[in-house]
């Protein structure tokens, strides 16, 4: 029964649709920050090219998005190494200073 109560009926207007979905209540606010997105995206290319079709903006806006995505999964991807040298050079520093005080000999 809570399940049927974390459902939310939402309308979302992208582009010139207006698009009916049903989301978990605590995703409303992402789905609503990212129609907002696709509709500035739309916007812009709208403006800095007029007079092309409806279909061009979205699919331009789409292959950005993909874009936009693909460069974020690569960018996090290397988080786990980032933190593993950040230690291991600490390590070798801490080791480097450690040899080198007077009192190492």
């Amino acid at each position: 029964m809570s399940e049927v109560n974390d459902k939310l009926n939402i309308q979302l207007m992208i582009g010139n649709q207006m698009h009916p979905i049903t989301i978990r209540r605590e995703q409303e606010e992402i789905f609503r920050k990212a129609a907002k997105q696709i509709n500035e995206k739309l916007g812009r290319y709208q403006q800095a090219y007029p007079n092309r079709g409806y279909e061009t903006y979205m699919s331009i806006a789409l292959l950005d998005f993909a874009v936009y995505a693909l460069q974020a999964e690569n960018d996090n991807s290397t988080v786990p190494y980032d933190k593993t040298v950040r230690e291991l050079t600490q390590e070798i520093e801490t080791a480097l200073e450690d040899s080198s005080a007077p009192n190492a000999l």
